[in-house]
C-alpha cells in the first residue's frame, strides 16, 4: 500500500513538473499473450536438504505477460543547462499485468532508476540502477533485438538480454565519433571493509557505419566469496535457470560479448558469440572453472511494412563439470511482429531446445542437463533434455 501510494503521488509530482517545464515524458509498453510451455518441471518428491528433487514434465497452458517486452512505465525527463550540457533522469518501473506484481525482484523502479548529465561535447555520466555496456552495445543488436528473450542465450548466460542490472553504478558513454561510441561502467559493492566483494566494472563499444553494426563488451562481476550470500550488490545476477544455477556460488563471473548485424534491402543479419565464466573461491559449491561458449545466427525479413520475421540459431557448450562431459544446448527460435497501428502489435513466438551433458544443480550435484529456453523471465526449466515454448501475444506502447 505504501509503494502504491507513494508511486501515486510521485507520478502527480512529476507531472505536474512536466505541464510546468515541458522536460518530462510518461511512457510506457503493456504487453499481453497465452503460452504453451512443454515439459515443465513440476516436482513430483521433495528431495531431502542438499539433494536433488524429483522432477517430472508437465504441458503447461498459461497466460503470458510480457513476452516481446516486459511490460513498465517509465518518466524521463531533461532539463537544458546551456552550452550543450543538460541534466537527465530516468524511472523505469516494471509490472507483471496478469497479476498487477512489481518485477525485479518487487523493486518500485526496478528496470530503470538513474540520474546524471549529458554533454554534447564530452558525453553522458549517470548513476544508479542502470544497464551495462554489454546491453547498451551488444543487446541492442544481439538475438533478443530479433527475437526477443526467448532467442536469448540459454540462460541469459551473457546478460545480453539485461536480465541483470547494475546496482550503485556509475556510467560514462561517449559521444558518437565517426559512428563509434564506447562506455565503461562501475558498480559499488558497498561492503564494509572491501572495495572488491560484490562490484562490477564492465567497458565496451559499438560502431556503426550504414547497413553494417558490430558491438563488443566485457564485464567481470564479483560475489561476496560464500555460497549462500547471494548477488546482493552492484550486480544482481539470476541464477533461476538450470542453465546456471548450479555457479550462483562463484567467486565471479567473467563475460566477453561481441555481436554484428548487416542489412541488404528488407533482409538483416547477424550474428553473436560470448564467453561466460564462472570462477570458483574455496567455499564455493563447484571446483575450478566453468565456461560456457554460445555462438548464434539470425535473419530478420521486413516482409511488408507491417509484418516482421525472424529466425534464429544457437548453440551453447560448458566445459566438463567434475570430470564428466559438459552441458551442451542447441536452440531455434522463430518469431513474427504484426503492426496493427504505430502503437500496437500481434506477436507469434516458436522456440524449440535439445540439451545434453552433465551440469550442477543448485545444490553442486552432478546431473542431466535440462532445456531452459530462452532469458530467465520467458524460459521455464524443464524437467527433460528438450522443450517447446509457443507465446501468442498483443503490445500496445504509450
Amino acid at each position: 500500500m505504501k509503494k502504491s501510494l507513494f508511486a501515486v503521488v510521485a507520478l502527480n509530482a512529476v507531472c505536474a513538473a512536466a505541464h510546468a517545464q515541458g522536460s518530462v515524458t510518461l511512457y510506457g509498453i503493456v504487453d499481453a499473450g497465452l503460452g504453451y510451455t512443454s515439459n515443465q518441471a513440476v516436482v513430483a518428491t521433495a528431495g531431502k536438504a542438499g539433494t536433488p528433487a524429483v522432477l517430472v514434465g508437465k504441458s503447461a497452458y498459461s497466460f503470458a505477460s510480457g513476452t516481446w517486452s516486459g511490460s513498465r512505465w517509465g518518466l524521463k525527463g531533461k532539463e537544458e543547462l546551456g552550452d550543450g550540457l543538460a541534466a537527465i533522469f530516468q524511472l523505469e518501473n516494471g509490472f507483471n499485468i496478469g497479476n498487477g506484481q512489481l518485477g525485479q525482484g518487487s523493486r518500485e523502479f526496478g528496470r530503470q532508476a538513474f540520474m546524471g548529465l549529458k554533454s554534447t561535447k564530452f558525453g553522458t555520466v549517470t548513476m544508479g540502477r542502470q544497464y551495462d555496456p554489454i546491453v547498451d552495445f551488444v543487446g541492442s543488436i544481439g538475438p533478443s533485438s530479433f527475437l526477443t528473450g526467448m532467442g536469448a542465450h540459454p540462460g541469459d548466460l551473457d546478460n545480453i538480454d539485461n536480465q541483470s542490472r547494475e546496482n550503485n553504478s556509475v556510467k560514462y558513454t561517449s559521444p558518437s565519433f565517426g559512428g563509434l561510441t564506447l562506455g565503461a561502467l562501475y558498480g559499488f559493492g558497498n561492503q564494509a571493509g572491501s572495495a572488491k566483494n560484490q562490484s562490477t566494472w564492465s567497458l565496451g563499444g559499438q560502431y556503426v557505419n550504414g547497413p553494417f553494426a558490430i558491438g563488443a563488451a566485457y564485464l567481470l562481476a564479483n560475489n561476496a566469496y560464500g555460497p549462500t550470500t547471494g548477488w546482493t550488490g552492484a550486480y544482481d545476477g539470476t541464477f533461476a535457470s538450470s542453465i546456471n544455477q548450479g555457479f550462483a556460488s562463484a567467486q565471479y563471473q567473467r563475460i566477453i560479448a561481441a555481436a554484428s548485424t548487416y542489412t541488404i534491402g528488407s533482409v538483416t543479419l547477424g550474428v553473436s558469440y560470448s564467453n561466460t565464466q564462472f570462477k570458483a573461491s574455496s567455499v564455493s559449491l563447484f571446483q575450478g572453472k566453468e565456461t560456457f561458449n554460445s555462438a548464434g545466427l539470425t535473419a530478420s525479413w521486413q516482409a511488408t511494412p507491417a509484418l516482421r520475421v525472424a529466425a534464429g540459431y544457437d548453440y551453447t557448450a560448458g566445459s566438463a563439470v567434475a570430470g564428466q562431459s559438459g552441458p551442451k544446448y542447441n536452440q531455434f527460435n522463430l518469431s513474427s511482429y504484426y503492426s496493427l497501428s504505430k502503437r500496437t502489435a500481434l506477436y507469434g513466438l516458436v522456440g524449440y531446445q535439445k540439451a545434453s551433458g552433465k551440469t550442477l544443480d543448485q545444490y553442486g550435484n552432478v546431473v542431466n542437463a535440462t532445456a531452459s529456453i530462452g532469458d530467465v523471465a520467458n524460459g521455464i526449466s524443464s524437467a527433460g533434455n528438450s522443450q517447446t515454448l509457443v507465446r501468442l501475444g498483443v503490445r500496445h506502447t504509450f
